[in-house]
């Protein structure tokens, strides 16, 4: 008898430890999730911001383009 109950108590503690790496997995896997998410909105923004300049830069160099051509008209 004292056998059977040795094998439940061992049965019983190793899913206890079974539930508690599962759940340890689990919040490793929802802080690697989060993680990567930070790292795209973060690339995303870059990005963004690079288009911005981007364009200001082109809209710069078109007029300077247009007073130069205004000015050789002249």
């Amino acid at each position: 008898m004292k056998y059977h109950t040795k094998t439940q108590r061992e049965l019983r503690a190793h899913e206890r430890r079974a539930r508690l790496i599962a759940e340890l997995h689990r919040q490793a896997t929802a802080n690697d999730l989060s993680a990567q998410d930070k790292a795209i909105r973060a690339d995303i923004t870059k990005r963004q911001e690079t288009v911005f300049w981007m364009s200001i830069a082109g809209a710069f160099i078109v007029a300077l383009g247009s007073i130069l051509a205004l000015l050789a008209m002249m």
